[in-house]
């Protein structure tokens, strides 16, 4: 892809899904190599279903595991849930002898001065430089059981690193998705920020004051009014092009969001009908390319009026906000010597999670299916 001679790093691409993952891994692995495996600590059934893969077909291949462990606060609804945690602690730990882990704290202060900076120390504090990949040839996170506000943090940190002291892309980068719609959708947010802001290392320009116009492309997911609402006061978008799923497993899911939206997006946002956009259901690249070349054309679009920025804001599953993390990183950080674009990420947290039923969630684990987004390396070397 070639947008005004910009070309993009992930043009081609590399994606494994279902049924192949567990082929891709044994033969990627059969060589030596030294694996640094980063997956965070939760309730969700789905965190170890990958390392418990890639470990049965590791071969001669060594397997560092670091689990990235939260401090939520005493008040936060998910501590129902610690005999899950648990338990699927106890499972990783007959998984992955070779296990370490690093604590951040998801907020700081009390009181009317409590923020959140999860996002900053997922960014600091997990990979805090170079030195801590140096040893290894594979970096896989796996963000099955992490927050959307840490994984766009801790990625977003791991692609700088890896531009800035691997250019001659030696190092093989991969994001691996556990997806299941039918988990995600028993698993409520509870409680919405009061407070929000770009998260740590997308900026993107629109965390300072300008007075240029502010394109916002919100991908949608079920159930999301109000924090679409919270979203969109907090950015306050001079233009909206809201993105839908199709195709999709369910080819009517883009047209319920649409009526179930209506109102929202028609009468209160005042959303152009022309300017709704939709991408591919599983495949992240879909929606990095769209994101791409709908923000690059905007900026040259409307360059007779000065200058535009972009914010980008995901309610969908995290296979379609991986698409949204690499557009973000893309026209932020362009490999060529081609002009920035800001383009500026919001995630509106929850203060916690409810389950329906916890144990109608477990029976759905083997139904998840398996994604692998290689970001750098090998298929990427000039």
């Amino acid at each position: 892809m070639i947008v005004n001679n910009r070309k993009f790093r992930w043009d081609p691409y590399v994606m494994v899904k279902n049924p192949e993952f567990e082929d891709f891994w044994e033969s990627h692995l059969k060589v030596e190599r030294k694996v640094l495996f980063i997956l965070g600590k939760g309730f969700d059934c789905r965190m170890n279903l990958a390392i418990e893969k890639i470990s049965k077909a590791k071969a001669n291949s060594s397997i560092d595991c670091l689990l990235v462990e939260f401090e939520e606060g005493r008040n936060s609804s998910s501590h129902k849930y610690k005999a899950d945690v648990t338990r699927n602690l106890s499972e990783l730990q007959t998984i992955a002898p070779n296990l370490t882990s690093k604590t951040i704290k998801l907020w700081d202060g009390t009181g009317r001065k409590k923020r959140r900076i999860g996002s900053r120390q997922a960014s600091e504090n997990i990979i805090s430089d170079f030195n801590d990949l140096s040893a290894y040839s594979e970096i896989i996170v796996d963000i099955s059981s992490l927050p959307r506000g840490i994984y766009f943090s801790l990625i977003g940190k791991i692609l700088y690193l890896l531009d800035k002291h691997d250019a001659k892309n030696e190092k093989n980068f991969f994001v691996i998705v556990a997806e299941n719609a039918n988990i995600d959708s028993q698993i409520k947010e509870n409680g919405i920020d009061d407070d929000l802001d770009y998260l740590k290392g997308f900026g993107g320009r629109l965390d300072l004051s300008e007075d240029s116009p502010v394109i916002w492309l919100p991908i949608l997911g079920e159930e999301k009014k109000p924090h679409i609402e919270k979203a969109f006061n907090f950015i306050d978008p001079d233009e909206l092009c809201p993105i839908l799923p199709f195709p999709a497993k369910n080819p009517r899911r883009g047209d319920k969001m649409i009526i179930d939206y209506h109102r929202l997006l028609f009468e209160e946002m005042l959303v152009e009908p022309q300017n709704i956009m939709y991408v591919s259901e599983q495949n992240p690249f879909d929606v990095y390319r769209k994101l791409c070349s709908t923000i690059i054309h905007y900026k040259q679009s409307m360059q007779t009026l000065g200058d535009c920025r972009a914010a980008v804001t995901s309610f969908s599953s995290k296979l379609l906000s991986i698409g949204a993390l690499l557009a973000a990183y893309e026209l932020n950080n362009p490999l060529d010597d081609v002009e920035k674009i800001g383009v500026g990420v919001v995630n509106v947290d929850s203060q916690g999670y409810e389950i329906d039923d916890i144990n109608s969630l477990n029976n759905l684990k083997n139904e998840s299916e398996l994604f692998v987004i290689w970001l750098s390396g090998e298929p990427y070397h000039d």
